[in-house]
């Protein structure tokens, strides 16, 4: 099956953090970019020069939350059940890209839903969607 993937492309990032922006407003409604699912990291002392951070649906997250929280969905993505996360951060320090977050205001972990908003909104080509072919079986 064919899923789609974010994909990073390196030098293209402006910094504008628009993709913060977006990802905060739909899934909090609010403009708080600590709420995002993603990051960008600054490199200095290069002024200009950033690099975007996202989920890469490894699924390290699942495998180590004590509360079986975390599920993958039928699409490929890794979703928090706000039900039974106890925001313990135990899926935190497995995260390679280091891309969960937990917020003060939140009684669950913040995870990347594949939802792609981000993507339709980079205006430099930085984030971006792509579909990643199906493994062929043996």
């Amino acid at each position: 099956m064919e899923r789609k993937r974010i994909k990073i492309t390196q030098g293209k990032c402006s910094g504008c953090r628009l993709c913060l922006q977006i990802c905060a407003i739909a899934h909090y409604h609010e403009t708080n970019p600590k709420k995002a699912a993603l990051r960008i990291e600054q490199h200095f002392p290069q002024p200009g020069v950033f690099k975007p951070k996202v989920c890469v649906q490894c699924g390290k997250c699942m495998e180590v939350c004590p509360e079986e929280a975390i599920s993958r969905r039928g699409d490929g993505a890794y979703i928090v059940d706000f039900e039974k996360c106890t925001n313990c951060g135990t899926c935190i320090p497995a995260c390679k890209p280091g891309v969960i977050f937990q917020h003060r205001d939140l009684d669950h972990v913040i995870i990347c839903d594949g939802c792609f908003r981000c993507t339709d909104l980079c205006n430099t080509g930085a984030i971006s969607m792509f579909i990643q072919p199906a493994k062929e079986s043996s």
